[in-house]
């Protein structure tokens, strides 16, 4: 009786270690649509790029290029620092190239290839803790976001030009009713909202709107593109312009209704006064309402599998051993 169950218990365990072992893992590509290359405007791309992510233990770093164009070597910091490519830790040499960050602790990445590293094909990372696990039930809606553009840079002409705003851009999801906010020094920046043609050919013959004391905030009232420059000489040209699309809606969940009041006292039979409808807001346009939830995420079935076979094993041996 006793050796049975002790026999359940480590199966038990042992399908506890391979669920753990099936939580999410997010595959982060690197650069994004940029991919592994030598980065227009430099290593801020890159830098930019992972201060836009979060990496956990289990993540896996997806290095995007074209077989004999490009490599990538997992390196020292001191080799990454001075981009040198002798003895690295390993090397890939065909893309696309999958490095799992099996431990908590920095990451170094450089491109191997004369000069890549130096003109900024290199990356460091930090990775923190175990990968979250996901939350069950659905997600709460979702609130409006203020965004900060350009981070800690604000608003100005950006080191390596305009792939700068792009690459910030690029890790956001921006929907109607969040903010842009747009920092800069009075008197040396303008916000300008222009037209498609205006942004592309930085050619500031007309705007849509211009603002000129900062902190600019900029509601994002409508779905569809947006684009912002500034109308100060070449600051366009020179990469000062943000184009991004505005998808969906951004809601606050509905109030509750008003309570109910009390029912009378016992022996007064009067009849209780009718309740009053709820107070409406006045009439104005809304915005539709956000998608239902999503479903369940697979992991999370796979995960009520597991158990269900934990359950049936655990019951099925201590039942033979009983009998």
């Amino acid at each position: 009786m006793a050796r049975t169950i002790i026999l359940a218990i480590a199966v038990i365990a042992c399908m506890a270690s391979l669920l753990q072992n099936t939580a999410a893992e997010t595959t982060h590509v690197v650069g994004g649509d940029l991919g592994w290359q030598i980065p227009p405007g430099g290593a801020i791309a890159y830098v930019t790029w992972a201060s836009m992510q979060t990496f956990s233990v289990g993540d896996i770093l997806l290095f995007n290029f074209t077989t004999g164009q490009q490599d990538v070597a997992s390196v020292t910091k001191e080799a990454y620092e001075n981009c040198n490519p002798a003895s690295p830790i390993s090397r890939k040499t065909t893309g696309p190239a999958e490095f799992s960050l099996e431990a908590a602790g920095d990451y170094y990445f450089i491109c191997t290839l004369e000069l890549h590293c130096t003109l900024g094909q290199k990356l460091a990372i930090h990775v923190t803790g175990p990968a979250p696990q996901p939350s069950p039930g659905p997600s709460l809606p979702r609130t409006p976001v203020n965004y900060t553009v350009g981070g800690n840079i604000g608003w100005a002409i950006p080191p390596g030009g305009a792939l700068f705003y792009a690459s910030w851009a690029s890790f956001y999801s921006f929907f109607v009713c969040d903010t842009l906010v747009f920092n800069f020094a009075n008197g040396t920046q303008d916000v300008a909202i222009v037209p498609k043609d205006v942004y592309e050919t930085c050619n500031i013959n007309s705007t849509i709107a211009v603002f000129t004391s900062s902190p600019v905030k900029i509601t994002l009232k409508f779905p569809g593109e947006y684009y912002f420059t500034s109308t100060y000489l070449s600051h366009c040209s020179l990469g000062q312009r943000l184009a991004i699309n505005v998808t969906g809606t951004s809601t606050q969940a509905p109030a509750a209704p008003p309570p109910l009041p009390p029912p009378p006292p016992p022996g007064n039979r009067t009849s209780p006064a009718p309740v009053p409808p709820p107070v409406q807001p006045p009439s104005s346009p809304q915005p539709p309402h956000p998608p239902p939830p999503a479903s369940v995420a697979p992991c999370q079935v796979v995960g009520g599998f597991y158990i269900t076979i934990l359950s049936i094993i655990a019951v099925a041996l201590i039942s033979s051993s009983v009998e």
